[in-house]
This record gives structure tokens, sequence and C-alpha cells, in this order.
């Protein structure tokens, strides 16, 4: 089955929880894509733009509820939508096909502090929701 033959709808609209649809997330992606028509030529904008313009914070936990947020409206702390969400909802405001990926990765800048925090210098989403569900029950 090659990739021609893939469903991309899923992967363009908003849900509950990505709020792709949100007027800030349009006016944000738009603000960043400007006249550009070419989906590569926007993603790199919009992934340049969330890289540099949304501080990436480790003890900020990832919690679902949270992936509604808007991004870029926000300095600092308390951002509502995340560094590493905020490409899948300006991608999908954009009609770019986006999706969540989740991976093990290590952190090469952890400091001492955030080591301890976490426990080791390995991110790992499905770590993180696991400690969440124990945390409920």
């Amino acid at each position: 089955m090659g990739r021609e033959s893939e469903d991309f709808e899923p992967y363009l609209n908003p849900t509950p929880i990505i709020d792709s649809d949100h007027e800030i997330i349009q006016d944000f992606a738009r603000s960043k894509v400007g006249e550009s028509l070419d989906p590569i030529d926007q993603a790199v904008k919009l992934f340049l733009a969330v890289r540099d313009g949304i501080r990436y914070d480790p003890y900020s936990p990832f919690i679902f509820p949270s992936i509604t947020g808007q991004p870029g409206t926000q300095k600092g702390p308390g951002l509502l939508c995340s560094q590493g969400l905020a490409p899948l909802c300006l991608g999908r405001a954009c009609r770019i096909p986006s999706r969540l990926g989740f991976a093990t990765v290590r952190n090469h800048l952890a400091t001492r502090q955030l080591i301890e925090f976490i426990g080791s210098n390995l991110l790992s989403i499905t770590d993180s929701l696991n400690s969440i569900s124990k945390d409920d029950g």
C-alpha cells in the first residue's frame, strides 16, 4: 500500500483536543506563512516560528487537555500549547496533514536539576502518561 492511497483526512481536521480551528491558532498560522501556498514552505515557516518563538519548558507537565492551547500567544511558562504540540495545531490550521509521533529521546542539554526532577536524561511520553495515571489512581 503506497503513500498515495493513505487517507490524510483524519490528520487535517480539528478534534475536541486539537483545537486547530481556533481563531488565535488560525491567525498565528496565517501570520507566519504569509502569502505562501507551498505546503513545504509553510511547514518550514511554521517549524521556525515554533522553534524560535515558543519557549521549551521541560518542567511543564504534558497533560492532554492542554493541547487545546493557543501557540505563541503567551510568553514564558504556562503556555497552553507546548512547543512539541504547536506544530500539530498549526499544521492542521494550514491544511498540512499533521499527527503526533511518540518517541523516547535523550535530552543532551539536561541539567543536574532536570535529571533529578525526571529521574533520567531520557524523556518519554509513555513514562509521562504512566506517571499521570499512577497519580490518579
